[in-house]
């Protein structure tokens, strides 16, 4: 599932933006949380759901805007922004294993707050390799069991970007975290494994060199996470450097939506997710702070602002975008534009309750 793109083609690292697609095979309810950090009243938050000495504690240091696959407990944070305009992305990566042979000595942070804990703790990419650098004392674990919503385990890897113009790709393998840290990793789908979508990527680069006079394929255009890639790539790496945060918005709305795939479509094998329809698009800036949610099923967008978190209901506030009846059909809400001032008061799903800090 996903393609995500980091379109930092700016010499002074001015009107950055990071693109998203949620591909998965069935609808999702989704939930966009917005969290307003008061000094004077500290989140601290919990990397399980059932909390124990081994759990990961956290003070949040930054306000973030976060969606999130549920609309009710158990949530998954699968993507957003804070305040100091560090965006995340979390994919889904077949390959990943997580159980690590030193995890009784480690905390546990459940991969489905991953994302949040990033955004609540690091001010840059700089900073969130550091913090899951080789010999880290966290252990991602899957203790969520399943994507909410679907059937799905939750095997996922992680992409960040700032705006310093900065990127990286975090894998897990064996309960280790595989960085692969370069302002240049702008593109990340699912599979194979980051470095040899690297190295398969040169090759199409090789096709649409001007140097190559004898190009012998076009650009492939089906839904596998290679194919998805390479189109991603190639337009990404064809863009005139932008002049506006909202020429860079453009700009990256449309080459991830090169990258998405039909509300729909039927895969020949539908048990493998990372061949699927787009259900929503996410576009951040990290300059101004404004996050855009794109619903598949939905003709308009709809966008926050996180410099104007004052306009926030509470300090943690959410804005349910698709629904969940009770004859288990999914409601697309007709939302549109600006949504600081639409959000509702709420807890926060992370809360730690039987710990402090």
């Amino acid at each position: 599932m996903c393609t995500r793109i980091f379109n930092n083609f700016n010499s002074k690292n001015e009107h950055l933006t990071t693109a998203r697609n949620m591909d998965w095979a069935t609808q999702m309810a989704t939930t966009i949380f917005a969290f307003r950090v008061d000094p004077d009243d500290p989140m601290v938050k919990s990397g399980t759901p059932l909390e124990s000495d081994h759990s990961l504690i956290w003070t949040a240091r930054y306000s973030s805007i976060v969606t999130m696959a549920g609309t009710e407990a158990p949530f998954g944070a699968s993507d957003g922004i804070n305040s100091e305009g560090l965006v995340a992305n979390l994919l889904y990566d077949s390959n990943a294993t997580y159980e690590r042979k030193d995890g009784s000595s480690c905390k546990n942070l459940d991969i489905l707050r991953w994302v949040q804990f990033v955004l609540d703790t690091c001010c840059s990419v700089d900073e969130v390799v550091k913090t899951f650098s080789k010999d880290a004392p966290v252990q991602i674990q899957i203790l969520g069991g399943k994507v909410p919503g679907t059937e799905k385990a939750a095997s996922l890897h992680l992409a960040v970007s700032d705006k310093f113009g900065d990127s990286a790709i975090i894998e897990v393998k064996n309960g280790n975290f595989i960085i692969y840290h370069n302002s240049e990793f702008r593109v990340m789908t699912n599979e194979p494994s980051y470095s040899k979508q690297i190295e398969l990527n040169q090759y199409w680069r090789w096709q649409w060199n001007s140097k190559n006079n004898f190009p012998s394929n076009t650009l492939p255009g089906g839904p596998f996470p290679s194919d998805r890639f390479a189109r991603a790539s190639y337009y990404l790496n064809h863009l005139y450097e932008t002049t506006s945060n909202a020429d860079s918005l453009a700009q990256s709305k449309s080459v991830v939506m090169n990258a998405s795939v039909p509300v729909n479509f039927q895969s020949d094998n539908p048990n493998f997710p990372n061949i699927a329809q787009t259900l929503w698009t996410s576009v951040a800036c990290h300059n101004n702070l404004t996050y855009y949610f794109c619903n598949s099923r939905c003709l308009g967008d709809i966008w926050m602002d996180l410099s104007k978190a004052d306009e926030f209901p509470s300090a943690v506030s959410k804005l349910v975008v698709v629904s969940e009846n009770t004859n288990k059909e999914y409601i697309n809400h007709e939302l549109y534009g600006y949504q600081n001032t639409n959000f509702k008061e709420t807890v926060d799903p992370f809360a730690a309750v039987a710990l402090t800090v």
